[in-house]
Parts: structure tokens; C-alpha cells; sequence
């Protein structure tokens, strides 16, 4: 079988499309290389280690989609990107491109996603070959107002900056808060939705400074945060960010409560990082060890027992899109319209999908609605 291993490298990631019958393709089927009548779920995730958790995540739904396979329906591989993404843009096109791909997992981000959802509705051929993209973490709520083809199983910035703020009130009892964002359309956006649910709860932001990735000295940052007295320290930014600006509010003499959003959670990538910011609480939209519905048990445990590792949210929800596109395809067949249309009918006009980061249902715009937030910690 073709397909990621536990301790997968960005070296693997890139060569396992040279092992297939096909010209950048990796089928991902119980035991063999994918047939020529294989339909395609591909995956738009840039080929490096630190996604391996989007393929890993996509290949344990396929495969569980083949063992389940009723006669007469066609097998299901995995369609990698190009090992070199000139753009998301062209990477979009390929997939629209290759008629036996039925479906997309992805973008990962936003604005990648933004960027490329004109080519999933496929606008310049008036939608002739249009294909649904799933998108696992894409967060920004204008995603799915880009196309009527792209869907998401992820809650949005705005779910997550309202369940930071109840943790924030409720459970940490914080009473000065400050925040720390980066000044993008995340950022800026998140914070607003913030600062708004955490008066509503009866606090005030007291602090709000922006800042430019790379660019931006945090020391007077700190001094700030210190000066108003802060207990809680909200970051929404990435997590190399995080470890900067956490790093000099405790030079400053500061050990606030910090928050962050789910980018946060990459701070326990290593254990010494993990040890350094193991109080720091960030938005979660998937929890392994607090996985208690069937679904999200029985995923957690294929998983240690394939990768030999915790499963992140990002393989859970890539795992959820993997199986809506799947489930879509063995229902309607290959025709991209009805694989469209039966995920716009999940929880709406039909039943809504189980899945294990919770129950899915799409709103007409085809976002995943009353998805649940989580709180995780980084150290454990």
C-alpha cells in the first residue's frame, strides 16, 4: 500500500507519487496500488512533515470507505498535489482538471482557499467542471460566500474568539485582559469578535496592540501588559509568534494566563517547548483524550495504532472531509453536480453526518454549524 507512515518525512511526502502507476498520484486503498476505474479524493495541503497529519487523516478514510465498499462501487485512492505548488491556484486547477477526482480536501488556509474557490466553482467554463472542496481548517467566515462548491467542517474564527471569551469569564475569572493580534484579516477579525462576546460577559479589553509577523519587537508589548496589571493575555497569531511574545512579557516580569487560538497548539510540537508553555490554553477543534462518542474513540485508537501519535484536529477534520466526500461519491456516483448537491443536503434535507469531531451539518452556505470549540492546554 502506498501511503504515509509513522515518522513520515517531507522526503516520503514527495516520493510517493514517483511509486505509482500514475504521473503524482498515490492511491491509498486496503493493500493494493489503485485500480484504473479508482475515483480520487485529493488533498490540498502543501507536501511537507508539518502536514503530514491532512494525508495521514485522509488515508485512514479512504481506506476505511474501501473496506466498506458495496459491490459494483468503484474504489477509492488519494490524488497528491503537485510535490512543487507554483500557486493554490494551479493546484486547484489540476484537481478540476483530472475528471477522476471527485473531491477535494482542502485548502488548509483561508486565504488560500478564498483564492482558489472561483477554480473549484470553475467561473471561467460557466461551472462545466466544477468539483466540491472540503476544506478541514480554513476558519474565516467569508470562505464559504466564495463558492457555492466549497464547504467547511470547521468552526469558524468567530466560534472560536466567543468560546475563548466564555473560558476566559467563566473559567480563568479573568477581570484585565489584553491582546496581542497579528495584523491580518485573522487577526484583526478575531480580535473584534473577541473583545466583543468578553464585554457582553461583563470585561473589558484593556489592551490592543497589532503586529507584524517577523517584523515586530514584543518587549514594549510586555511593558504594556505588565503596566495595565493583565491577567489573562490573549494571542492571536502563530505559534512561533506566541513563544516570542510570551517570552517577553516574562522577561517584563509578567506571568498573566495566556489564551490562544488553535494556531497556539503548535507550541507542544517538541517536548521542551511543551514544558516551557504547558499552561498556555488555546481554542481546540478536536481533543484525542477527550474524544467519548464512538466515532471519535474508534478514529483516535486506528490511528496511535497506524502513525504510532496523538491525532491533532487536523487530522480528524481532514479525516471528517474524507469521509462526507467518500460517502458522498458511493451514494450518487462519480458526477461531481451530485456529490455537490448530497453534501449541501447533509443536515439540512438529509440526516447530519456523525463524524469525530462531532455531528456535521451544513447551513446553506455550507458551513459546519454548532460545531464544538474546545479548550486545550499545550503541555497536555
Amino acid at each position: 500500500m502506498l501511503g504515509l507512515r509513522s515518522g513520515a518525512s517531507a522526503a516520503l511526502l514527495l516520493s510517493i507519487a514517483a511509486c505509482s502507476s500514475e504521473p503524482d498520484r498515490a492511491g491509498v486503498s486496503p493493500g493494493d496500488a489503485p485500480h484504473g476505474d479508482s475515483l480520487y479524493i485529493a488533498v490540498a495541503a502543501a507536501r511537507t512533515e508539518a502536514n503530514a497529519a491532512y494525508f495521514r487523516g485522509v488515508e485512514l478514510a479512504v481506506e476505511r470507505l474501501n473496506a466498506g465498499r458495496a459491490a459494483g462501487v468503484r474504489p477509492l485512492a488519494v490524488r497528491l498535489p503537485p510535490a512543487e505548488q507554483s500557486s493554490q491556484v494551479a493546484v486547484a486547477a489540476e484537481f478540476r482538471d483530472d475528471p477522476a477526482v471527485v473531491g477535494v480536501v482542502g485548502h488548509t488556509g483561508s486565504a488560500q482557499t478564498m483564492e482558489a474557490a472561483p477554480i473549484y466553482g470553475d467561473v471561467e467554463h460557466g461551472g462545466r467542471h466544477a468539483v466540491a472542496a472540503v476544506t478541514p481548517t480554513a476558519t474565516n467566515p467569508r470562505v464559504t460566500r466564495a463558492s457555492d462548491w466549497v464547504f467547511r467542517v470547521c468552526p469558524t474564527d468567530e466560534d472560536g474568539a466567543k468560546a475563548l471569551a466564555r473560558f476566559a469569564a467563566d473559567s480563568l475569572r479573568a477581570r484585565r485582559v489584553a491582546v496581542i493580534y497579528r495584523n491580518d484579516l485573522f487577526g484583526r477579525g478575531f480580535t473584534r469578535v473577541f473583545a466583543s462576546a468578553l464585554a457582553a460577559l461583563g470585561t473589558p479589553v484593556l489592551e490592543r496592540d497589532p503586529y507584524l509577523a517577523g517584523i515586530t519587537e514584543f518587549d514594549a508589548y510586555a511593558e504594556r501588559v505588565v503596566g495595565r496589571g493583565v491577567d489573562a493575555l490573549v494571542i492571536a497569531g502563530g505559534a512561533s509568534d506566541a513563544a516570542e511574545i510570551i517570552r517577553a512579557v516574562h522577561r517584563a516580569g509578567a506571568r498573566p494566563a495566556v489564551l490562544g487560538t488553535d494556531d497556539v497548539a503548535g507550541l507542544g510540537a517538541d517536548t521542551a517547548a511543551a514544558r516551557e508553555f504547558g499552561e498556555v490554553r488555546y481554542t481546540a477543534f478536536y481533543l484525542a483524550d477527550q474524544a467519548t462518542a464512538a466515532p471519535a474513540r474508534a478514529f483516535a485508537a486506528a490511528y496511535r495504532a497506524r502513525f504510532g501519535a496523538e491525532p491533532d484536529h487536523r487530522a480528524a477534520l481532514s479525516y471528517d472531509a474524507a469521509m462526507l466526500i467518500g460517502r458522498a461519491a458511493a451514494t450518487v456516483g462519480p458526477d461531481r453536480r451530485k456529490v455537490r448537491d448530497w453534501l449541501a443536503a447533509v443536515g439540512r434535507t438529509a440526516p447530519p453526518y456523525e463524524g469525530v469531531t462531532g455531528p456535521i451539518r451544513f447551513s446553506a452556505w455550507g458551513d459546519a454549524v454548532n460545531k464544538p470549540v474546545l479548550i486545550g492546554a499545550v503541555g497536555r
